[in-house]
């Protein structure tokens, strides 16, 4: 089997898909809800390094904007400032 990735050995490659496929479908699942978790927690840091100036409610909208797009991005800040209040004046929508 080719590779499909240049920087994995074809070994562990082929170990990984052996492994996965003794997981059940379930367990796949799990795997791609934590890998998922990771990437936006990595997302998310990169946004606290970048924009240290930035406050909280910056950053998420910021972050949500990338996501899912500024109208959407929009009605969820919005959302939650009625539920919780504005954290910061300056971050409203």
């Amino acid at each position: 089997m080719k590779p499909r990735s240049p920087d994995t050995d074809p070994w562990a490659e082929a170990l990984q898909f052996e492994l996965l496929r003794k997981a059940g479908p379930l367990r796949r699942l799990e795997i791609a809800g934590e890998l998922t978790a990771l990437a936006w927690n990595a997302a998310r840091a990169a946004l606290d390094r970048r924009y240290p100036h930035e406050t909280q409610d910056q950053r998420d909208r910021r972050f949500l904007t990338q996501i899912y797009g500024r109208r959407l991005a929009r009605e969820f800040i919005v959302q939650r400032q009625k539920r919780q209040g504005p954290k910061n004046k300056s971050a409203a929508p």
